[in-house]
């Protein structure tokens, strides 16, 4: 999908939640063998569900949007409709009212002194929004600020939604998409069933609840608490530790409930959340069939070997209660132009019947010359809507759509070391390079438009995969935005070994099972993996490789992060870090390529925001004070220990070895986003420069995967992210960006060695300039290598430029690389600063260095009606190198940063002469374009006396704050 109709879709769809009317179409959904349940039956197979994310090449017309509280009949030849039941929820904590029951509550009666409720939402979202409490994360301690017993009762919702007139022989039924931890649902003063399982979706008959001639329906859902949990973490500064250097709680225990959020009991990135998520945190809704229904649609493809046509299977779970087989007729569409139709009999029977079509049964259903779906960077993620409608006399019956994406993956490679995980897409090793997360929001507060613009951070950093971390940010929005965007997702299960098992392995099963079946369809989903850091017990493991093998048997399906198990296991592959802050030499002497070990899961470090983020998130008293509110915002890290101290002590401490003494908060910023950016660019660099192949010399495995620990934040934080809570690109973001670029220059600053990295599926010639600066700007020295042929998915070794940096006239330098194809033209560049002595230890000296002077305007223009795009020009017009510069953009009557924004490039180093164009693209807030838009610069040193600033356009002005880096005395710390 094309960048902009991807804009006009995320407001769309903002649009279409809210009006609660939703086309009937969904996902892939319930699998084959689970049971209908009639009214006040437990959970039940699939439903429609709200509209997926159009696709090119091409997708379903997403119909208009009826006024609010409208619901339209379906059209006589259409039984199928949907509407979300969004609006007037209320609930209340049990604990409150004790005698409060589900069948009072979905009556007309209900109940008075219920506050509003946000659904989707937590209880505590519901909280925050009513007032009750602040948020927690800005300024606050979350353990100090809200009671931890909001965790040890359930909780009642109610709303009331109208339900539409019912024809002769049409049903309604609820969808729930995700209630944590488990649910009891009414209607109508009935019991309609149960859920168990934050990740368990349900759907349930509730035709002879309601009047057929339709009217107002009472509904009631308990939102009931975790069976096992304890009290919370305390962070300590002085500790060094985070939150007593437990993750999962004091003991553990609430990791024996499974299927959950029990990240939430609190983790070294995560304080202890009061009410553990529990609540309705997905969507609701109300959905139509006839007399049959599509309980699933499975869309199976096999790709050519030569890539040149691909054959779809489609099983359908056709549900027909009626008591007589029926004469049915299968319609369908691929994409915006393959139509086809076929007639099945659909027999009677207590359970969904699967009926399949292939080509023999369907020629449409053999596609030639298929658009691909690829991995960012390879090629576009090209996705196919396919629709299905089951039609009985000429009438739809039920109708289901889903994008799919048409791509073959294998998953291993065996150089002499067995099994490694290597993996290929269409026929292309490729490089996973990808990111961890942890939680996608540490209170579930994830509508569409903001997981879309995380996902989309991904695609713009160069990643190409996620690692959904323990399932904990497990929706159909994240594996649609997914799709979109080309990111691979390596999928986790409940099981981590931070605590006991899940008690319930039938409840943890059937969430995994439910995950499956409702996600196999996005071609995002890359593998399955059981749970974090270690195997499963003996039954989880073995019940999720039956279930793999039955329901998605092509697959990779993995026993742990840690490790695989059991025949035809693929390892070559771990985890286990480092997660602190360390030197690019360490990165590049870790021994990358050269172990058995090629695939990297989890290594990370501290990652400081910017200081107008930094501020925000702690209280005025705090800033330049690290105490226990830092340590809240987790700037402990894993405790470990840096210039002699651990914790954040120890980073603090160690930012001011390598850069100088801090001054004040400022100071500590500017320093900081120096080590943010040559620590995490090397994390990605350092496997770049031995991927793939060739295995020859010392790189006698050479690398897979690096998955950095990790890319997003669930809370304001100091660690582990590359963007911050609140979206804002600091220099990790191009740090990553950088190191990630498909074709790029390295420095090794181990050997400084320079290699060619090359992730394309072509050969890459031209030439290298190697450029090494005095700490005055002057030219040390000047290396041009001709390259001519870096093969394929390889690396290849260019240059070293050890004599060149010895013979620097200053301790510390400047290198610059810039890669040239045949043309001339600059494929990728990158600036490193080194200590000619190679010890990598000391940039005292940098302080030193001539201000640069800049010269920076900008002008805004509307990209298309959901986008604003400014343009800056910026170039280093005086005599010094000009580091780190980085633009801001804010609301100029207000001084408030304009979020998101997103920056194709920032924290840019520029040679004296050099000159670059960066684009901000800004989407509309509210359906309104961006204005009275400014930008203001900060940078390693600037030069403001004879920097030249644009006024006219988008006005650009210095960042006073951010440039306040000096003090008589210094305050940061002396607390």
């Amino acid at each position: 999908m094309q960048s902009k109709q991807r804009r006009r879709f995320l407001v769309y769809s903002t649009t279409l939640a809210g009006s609660g009317w939703l086309a009937a179409c969904g996902d892939g959904l319930q699998s084959a063998d689970r049971a209908l349940g009639e009214a006040g039956a437990g959970a039940t197979p699939a439903a429609p569900a709200a509209p997926v994310t159009p696709g090119a090449p091409g997708a379903p017309v997403t119909p208009g949007t009826p006024g609010p509280g409208a619901i339209p009949a379906s059209p006589p030849a259409n039984l199928a409709a949907s509407g979300e039941i969004a609006g007037q929820w209320t609930f209340i904590a049990a604990s409150e009212r004790p005698t409060l029951t589900g069948a009072q509550l979905a009556s007309a009666a209900g109940a008075p002194g219920m506050s509003a409720a946000t659904v989707p939402g937590t209880a505590l979202t519901s909280m925050i929004a009513n007032g009750k409490y602040p948020d927690p994360f800005y300024g606050k301690i979350v353990t100090d600020t809200i009671p931890d017993t909001l965790k040890d009762t359930n909780y009642w919702y109610r709303t009331t939604f109208a339900t539409p007139p019912l024809r002769p022989g049409q049903r309604l039924w609820l969808r729930f998409d995700g209630v944590n931890y488990m649910a009891s649902i009414w209607l109508n003063g009935a019991l309609v069933g149960t859920l168990e399982g934050a990740f368990k979706h349900g759907y349930f008959d509730v035709t002879k609840l309601v009047a057929a001639t339709g009217g107002v329906a009472y509904l009631a859902v308990s939102a009931i608490k975790l069976d096992f949990s304890e009290g919370p973490l305390k962070p300590s500064y002085a500790s060094g530790v985070t939150r007593g250097g437990r993750n999962g709680g004091p003991t553990g225990v609430t990791l024996k409930n499974g299927p959950t959020f029990f990240c939430t009991a609190g983790w070294d990135w995560l304080p202890t959340i009061p009410d553990r998520d529990i609540g309705i945190w997905q969507p609701v809704s109300w959905f139509t069939t006839g007399a049959v229904r599509i309980a699933d649609l499975r869309v199976d493809s096999t790709l050519a070997d030569d890539l040149g046509s691909a054959a779809l299977q489609l099983d359908l779970s056709l549900d027909n209660r009626s008591g007589t087989s029926l004469a049915a007729t299968v319609t369908g569409k691929i994409g915006t132009d393959i139509a086809f139709s076929h007639a099945i009999t659909i027999p009677a029977a207590d359970q969904p019947t699967t009926i399949t079509l292939t080509s023999a049964d369907v020629p449409q259903l053999s596609l030639a010359n298929p658009k691909l779906w690829w991995p960012n960077g390879y090629g576009e993620p090209n996705l196919y809507a396919v629709s299905v409608s089951i039609a009985l006399q000429g009438q739809v019956s039920d109708t289901r759509s889903v994008n799919i994406g048409l791509r073959r993956i294998e998953y291993s490679r065996n150089i002499g070391f067995g099994p490694q995980l290597s993996i290929t897409v269409n026929k292309l090793p490729i490089l996973i390079m990808g990111g961890n997360w942890g939680l996608d929001e540490a209170l579930k507060r994830i509508p569409r438009e903001r997981l879309f613009n995380q996902v989309r951070l991904h695609r713009d950093a160069n990643l190409n995969l996620i690692r959904n971390w323990n399932g904990q940010s497990t929706s159909r929005d994240f594996f649609d935005a997914c799709d979109t965007y080309g990111i691979l997702v390596w999928q986790d299960f409940f099981y981590s070994t931070e605590g006991p098992a899940p008690v319930n392995v039938t409840r943890d099963l059937d969430n995994i099972r439910d995950v499956i079946v409702h996600y196999r369809n996005h071609p995002s989903v890359l593998l399955w993996c059981g749970g974090n850091e270690g195997s499963p017990p003996a039954a989880l493991v073995s019940g999720l490789d039956s279930l793999v093998k039955t329901l998605d048997p092509k697959r990779l399906c993995l026993t742990s992060s840690a490790g695989d198990t059991g025949a035809g296991a693929v390892n070559g592959y771990s985890s286990g870090g480092p997660y602190n802050w360390e030197p690019p030499s360490a990165a590049f002497s870790r021994g990358y390529g050269t172990s058995s070990t090629a695939f990297h899961n989890e290594v990370g470090s501290h990652s400081i925001p910017t200081l107008e983020f930094v501020q925000a998130m702690l209280p005025p008293s705090s800033w330049e004070c690290p105490d226990d509110f830092w340590a809240d915002r987790d700037i402990n890290g894993n405790g470990a220990y840096l210039a002699g101290q651990q914790g954040g002590g120890g980073y603090i401490a160690m930012t001011g070895a390598r850069y100088g003494a801090i001054a004040n908060l400022a100071d500590f910023v500017r320093k900081a986003q120096m080590m943010n950016y040559e620590c995490i660019r090397s994390l990605y660099e350092a496997n770049a420069a031995v991927m793939i192949g060739p295995a020859t010399g010392k790189i006698t495995s050479p690398a897979t995967g690096v998955i950095m620990w990790m890319t997003n934040p669930a809370q304001p934080s100091f660690v582990w992210q590359m963007y911050s809570h609140d979206l804002e690109q600091h220099a990790s973001f191009f740090a990553v960006q950088h190191g990630c670029r498909r074709i790029n220059a390295i420095l090794d600053a181990s050997t400084f060695d320079v290699t060619i990295a090359n992730h394309t599926a072509k050969t890459v010639s031209g030439s290298v300039e190697m450029r090494v600066y005095n700490l005055d700007s002057t030219l040390a020295g000047k290396v041009t290598q001709n390259i001519a042929s870096v093969a394929s998915t390889s690396y290849q070794v260019a240059a070293n430029l050890g004599t060149q940096i010895a013979a620097a006239t200053s301790d510390v330098c400047i290198v610059t690389l810039t890669l040239r194809d045949a043309s001339g033209a600059t494929v990728a560049d990158n600036l490193y600063w080194c200590q000619k002595n190679g010890q990598d230890t000391d940039y005292t000296l940098l302080d030193t260095m001539k201000a640069a002077a800049i010269a920076i305007r900008a002008s805004a223009a509307e990209l298309d009606d959901v986008t604003t795009r400014i343009t800056a020009n910026v170039q280093n017009i005086g005599s010094s190198i000009a580091l780190m510069t980085h633009l801001q953009l804010f609301d100029s009557s207000s001084g408030q940063r304009i979020l998101p924004a997103f920056f194709s490039d920032n924290y840019l180093n520029l040679v004296p002469g050099a000159s670059t164009q960066i684009v901000i693209d800004v989407p509309h807030a509210k359906g309104k374009p961006v204005s009275g838009a400014g930008l203001r610069v900060d940078g390693w040193k600037l030069d403001r006396m004879n920097s030249k600033l644009g006024l006219s356009g988008v006005p650009v002005i210095f960042n006073e704050r951010a440039l306040a880096v000096t003090s008589p005395v210094s305050t940061f710390g002396k607390c």
